[in-house]
């Protein structure tokens, strides 16, 4: 089942994906949807803004990394992070019950 703390960390996960895009996307909006199911919570946070490559993301830069992707694989959770250039952002993050 999944614990308190555990959905705890999705939402601040959540949370700082809604931040970034809020500073860093340059969309209009950014949208959220959370998903629960009786296997899996999930959230996505999207955005059609100017997008980036994650693969460029400085190992210093701990927004994404630490507080998003790291803070879920120490929850036993997984966060996926699509984005390209020009074409915005798209994170899903998941926790299974």
């Amino acid at each position: 089942p999944i614990f308190d703390g555990a959905l705890d960390a999705m939402v601040r996960a959540a949370r700082e994906a809604m931040t970034n895009a809020a500073k860093h996307s340059g969309a209009e909006r950014v949208d959220v949807n959370a998903e629960d199911t009786a296997d899996t919570v999930e959230t996505y946070v999207r955005d059609r803004g100017q997008g980036f490559d994650p693969a460029t993301i400085d190992e210093s830069r701990m927004g994404v990394k630490g507080s998003i992707v790291d803070r879920m694989i120490r929850y036993g959770g997984t966060a996926e992070i699509r984005s390209f250039p020009g074409e915005g952002t798209e994170i899903r993050l998941e926790m299974s019950r």
